[in-house]
């Protein structure tokens, strides 16, 4: 596990092999990669790297280059089935310095060209420049788990596994772009292919990128077959099982010490249990507890803990305690992002870290096997619907909208409230409006004129259906809004998230779910196997209910969330009334200020529960003000 970086005239110009730009740009992402360091300079490319060694910790230097030196590669991530890998190679002659991953993909590189991410299984983003072709390959996993960043400036084609490493570049500027900035208003995150940045873009999965002839051209190499397959109950559960154990089996690979994330939901719970079976020692597995007891599943995790027999470890998770670490979590994060469960995410793999160098987590279930209560709630909608206009409008909507607040996790109110808020917009805008923050409608009132860019929200992802009818009849429908956030949410919010939190703290997290032959058979399933009626992920607790408490699989979605509701009015005041103030606003000239003022006084007064908007401003000004403030 690394950060990669580098750059490259796109002119051929070799460059001065002196200069110390490229250690600079190393540097900044030392957190990734603190055991090693190695750079290469070679004609008119320059590729470093930064290592947390993980797999053949003594001789896996980079960058590796092939027998001949005609190519070299820079890679973070993992390769889990490297070793089958490594004997195909070798029975094709190839010679191998080393037992790493790293090595095994020059030589497939060597061997096939671009073709070799056919053989890639893993989570990974790499750069192999070719001196031979005068060639600059960048590549980047099939769902995304490891990130890449890259522009053009100046002549220069720059890169790296996080954007500060791209702002160390002399030739980079810093300039806020508008629409990024409205997208992450919209959705709480910035969406591939765009940063936060002007002219920095993300790479987006299952890409791979070409740069050659002064050309940057970058390409898909893989999607998921989203095709329903005929299959009974029994042999989905069946195949599930296989899979997802052989995917667990695999990432337990590693040369230093592992663990779990353990929430005590299904997801993670099931790695756990999987992992866990038939090992001499039990694995450790790490959770977090909270004071507020409708945001704590510390008790749901001890349980399954107790059950599967894992050494398990809990820290508590207080206000002083979020502060702190989102203070120290800003010294790393160079990009806005407004999913608050990044903050004890980043405490939990800290916590971690002193213990073990490799988590597993359970990130993925939910999109695959349909976990998320906004997909039952989409079914609901199709009730919704079947009312009279005259009582939704006139009696149940006024109804649900004087409800009393309640700052509680996944209160009823919040529920309701955020239901009727989009239930007229069509399923996949609907959704996205459910699950953001600040619709582009209300941009117009928030945003500066001359920075508005987006005037809708067909333009938040320009490739998705966001105004398709499809009918919330169907049970199709879920179906689309699963895949809408495997191809967003999944990839541009909760993988970052993973990603920024655990690298931060030098910790590498594997994944399981997103093993893309798991993937793959996920995407072939009916959406009856996934949300049946209204329950959720219907196929996964039925595979894993005979290694889980009965308790673990019955009770609903709860979700990794923090009291944000109650901290934006007590514990955070402070930071609110600074960065969201009249001054700080009315400074910045990004927002107008009135608009904010009402969001604070409707919050403040517990009219009306804005969460979602101010801690997604909040973020963005924390971001401003360390990046463009001055």
């Amino acid at each position: 596990m690394c950060g990669v970086t580098g750059y490259l005239n796109l002119n051929g110009r070799s460059l001065n092999p002196e200069e110390n730009t490229l250690a600079r740009m190393c540097k900044t992402i030392v957190h990734r990669g603190p055991d090693d360091e190695g750079m290469l300079i070679m004609g008119p490319a320059a590729i470093g790297m930064t290592r947390l060694s993980i797999i053949d910790v003594k001789t896996g230097h980079q960058p590796i280059g092939t027998e001949d030196g005609s190519a070299w590669i820079v890679f973070n991530g993992e390769i889990y089935n490297f070793q089958e890998l490594q004997e195909k190679l070798l029975a094709h002659g190839h010679t191998l310095k080393t037992r790493t991953d790293t090595e095994t993909i020059v030589h497939l590189y060597e061997e096939y060209g671009v073709e070799c991410l056919q053989f890639l299984e893993g989570m990974f983003a790499f750069a192999i420049w070719d001196h031979e072709r005068q060639r600059m390959f960048i590549a980047r996993d099939r769902m995304g788990e490891k990130p890449l960043h890259w522009g053009v400036f100046d002549g220069q084609f720059i890169f790296g596994s996080e954007l500060k490493t791209i702002l160390a570049h002399p030739k980079v500027s810093k300039q806020l772009d508008p629409v990024a900035l409205q997208k992450y208003l919209a959705l709480e995150y910035v969406p591939s292919p765009h940063s936060i940045f002007k002219d920095i873009h993300k790479l987006p999965p299952a890409h791979f990128m070409l740069v050659e002839r002064g050309q940057v051209k970058v390409k898909a190499y893989w999607e998921a077959n989203n095709q329903p397959v005929r299959i009974s109950e029994e042999e989905a559960e069946e195949k599930l099982l296989a899979l997802l154990n052989e995917s667990t089996k695999l990432r337990l690979i590693s040369d230093v010490p592992l663990g779990i994330f353990l929430s005590g939901g299904v997801d993670s719970s099931s790695i756990a249990a999987l992992a866990n079976r038939g090992r001499a020692e039990p694995i450790k597995t790490f959770s977090i507890g909270f004071a507020d007891k409708s945001f704590d599943e510390s008790e749901f995790a001890r349980e399954v803990a107790d059950h599967i027999g894992t050494d398990h470890h809990v820290a508590e998770f207080d206000p002083n305690t979020a502060l702190d670490t989102m203070e120290e979590l800003w010294q790393v994060l160079d990009e806005p992002m407004a999913d608050a469960s990044i903050i004890p995410t980043f405490f939990l793999s800290k916590m971690a870290r002193k213990q073990v160098t490799v988590a597993l987590a359970g990130e993925g279930g939910d999109e695959l096997f349909g976990g998320y209560p906004t997909y039952q709630a989409h079914r609901l909608a199709s009730l919704w619907k079947l009312m009279p206009k005259s009582l939704r409008q006139g009696v149940l909507e006024p109804a649900i909208k004087s409800l009393p607040v309640s700052h509680n996790n996944l209160s009823f109110d919040y529920k309701a409230k955020r239901f009727i808020s989009a239930i007229e917009e069509p399923p996949v805008m609907r959704h996205l409006r459910w699950m953001g923050a600040i619709p582009i409608p209300e941009h117009s009132k928030l945003i500066a004129p001359e920075l508005i860019a987006i005037d809708s929200e067909e333009k938040l992802y320009p490739n998705l259906p966001l105004t398709s009818p499809i009918s919330t009849r169907s049970r199709d429908v879920i179906s689309k809004i699963m895949q809408v956030d495997i191809a967003t949410y999944l990839t541009d919010d909760l993988l970052v998230k993973s990603d920024r939190a655990s690298m931060a703290a030098s910790l590498e997290v594997r994944l399981p779910f997103l093993a893309y032959p798991l993937v793959e058979f996920a995407a072939s399933l009916p959406s009856s196997l996934k949300v049946k009626g209204m329950k959720s992920k219907y196929i996964l607790k039925k595979a894993m209910s005979p290694f889980l408490p009965k308790r673990t699989v019955a009770r609903p979605k709860k979700g990794f969330g923090i009291p944000v509701a109650k901290w934006l009015k007590s514990d955070f005041k402070s930071v609110v009334d600074e960065l969201l103030g009249e001054d700080f606003v009315k400074r910045q000239q990004i927002f107008q200020w009135p608009y904010i003022q009402r969001l604070l006084r409707e919050h403040n007064d517990s009219r009306v529960d804005r969460r979602k908007e101010l801690w997604t401003l909040l973020m963005f000004q924390w971001w401003w003000r360390k990046f463009l403030g001055s």
